[in-house]
């Protein structure tokens, strides 16, 4: 295939897959895993203050890892290609901790490491992903792509809420990891399969040889910068909400069985959210991608400050759907609005530094909401209103950040007009 020939829908669907496997394994982790393990592993009063610090800490990792495949990749020389070896290696690592975690007695020590290798595994293969958007895919057609990748997204993530938590809740464990490690398998091997005549070098790649130089661009594209402080905001605000809605349920709305009640919570929300998904993207082509990134934080925020404010399961479910509608597309829309605006050649670089701005963001919200737990009254209604309206107050931050410095408010209404 030519490079930026268009694409068909089969080949964006193939392409987007490693979104499946990634984000189950993320929210099973984030969601079920981590939290059950610590409350089996520690007393109550200790359990938000240490998954907040187990998750900064691996998440600081993936971070890291992130970051520097994004830069290898655009430099890299393979008989393979330029991606897909560090696609396969970053699936490869994650699936080798998954099976270092059922061979070995529990312990924290395990907890900690195996989190640690799949935060690493994972963001090898995410941050090598990202650049193909830009290698590959049309610029017409990225919203499409980032539609189809959000819908995986979603899909991954009520597998992650509905499996998971359904055998979680029945103490099944092991299986419920060697389910994962199969889905991560086949979603990784579809993506390499689907983009191997098109993971290729150019010479275009060339023109930025030292990552350095990128600092000094970023000056130079305002939107670029301004959007990876907005959606640091964003991540910030929403991330570490999935850490502890496992003792939200529990402890909160007194539901005895809070892993049944995340997974079908998650089901509920994600299927609402899936169907969204593909709409938005290719609307999003359709009437730009400016209006969606300016209107969905500030739905979410909303939804987020109004959870504060109730105590009944399914009106969480409610609000819940319009969190997630609203973060769902507005993470693949936003990998599609920065696809569009970084210059080319070197778009690994810049794509993981936009992934920093998440990563960072994803590190510290759960810190930052397991210490809010931990001193105020601990796992208690007024403990967890205080950290939804401290969330909602970072999702309107990133909503001002766009709306006065990354979008042009007066040309998306003139182009809706």
């Amino acid at each position: 295939m030519e490079k930026y020939s268009q694409k068909s829908f089969r080949y964006m669907f193939g392409m987007n897959s490693i979104f499946l496997g990634n984000n189950y394994l993320w929210i099973s982790f984030e969601s079920l895993f981590l939290p059950y393990l610590m409350e089996i592993i520690l007393p109550v009063n200790l359990q938000s203050i240490y998954l907040g610090i187990i998750a900064f800490v691996g998440i600081i990792f993936g971070i890291t890892f992130n970051l520097l495949s994004g830069i290898v990749t655009d430099n890299l020389e393979s008989k393979v290609g330029r991606r897909r070896p560090m696609i396969l290696l970053g699936s490869i690592i994650t699936v080798i901790s998954l099976m270092i975690f059922i061979t070995f007695k529990l312990s924290l020590f395990l907890v900690i490491l195996v989190y640690i290798l799949i935060e690493i595994g994972s963001n090898i293969a995410y941050g090598s992903y990202f650049p193909l958007i830009r290698d590959i895919i049309p610029e017409y057609q990225r919203g499409t792509s980032s539609g189809i990748s959000g819908f995986y997204t979603l899909m991954g993530t009520a597998a992650g809420f509905g499996i998971s938590g359904l055998l979680l809740s029945i103490n099944q464990l092991m299986p419920a990891i060697i389910i994962i490690m199969v889905t991560i398998a086949i979603s990784t091997v579809t993506t390499v399969i689907t983009v191997r005549r098109e993971d290729i070098r150019t010479n275009a790649d060339r023109f930025m040889k030292h990552f350095s130089k990128i600092f000094r661009r970023i000056n130079d594209i305002k939107q670029f910068k301004w959007m990876s402080i907005s959606n640091f905001f964003i991540i910030l605000g929403s991330m570490g909400l999935t850490f502890f809605e496992f003792y939200y349920f529990r402890y909160v709305l007194n539901l005895r069985n809070s892993a049944i009640y995340v997974a079908i919570a998650g089901l509920v929300i994600l299927s609402v959210s899936a169907l969204s998904t593909v709409f938005i993207g290719i609307l999003s082509d359709r009437v730009g991608r400016e209006i969606f990134l300016l209107i969905l934080p500030l739905i979410g925020g909303i939804s987020i400050f109004m959870i504060a404010y109730i105590n009944n399961f399914y009106m969480f479910l409610i609000l819940g759907s319009l969190i997630g509608i609203s973060f769902g597309n507005y993470l693949s829309l936003s990998n599609s609005f920065i696809s569009h605006i970084v210059p080319g050649g070197y778009p690994g670089k810049f794509m993981a530094l936009f992934s920093t701005s998440t990563g960072i963001g994803s590190a510290l919200s759960p810190l930052i909401y397991g210490l809010i737990l931990f001193f105020i009254k601990g796992q208690s209604k007024i403990a967890y209103d205080r950290l939804f309206e401290i969330s909602s107050i970072f999702y309107f931050i990133g909503f001002i950040l766009i709306f006065f410095k990354v979008v042009n408010v007066k040309k998306i209404f003139e182009k809706q007009i």
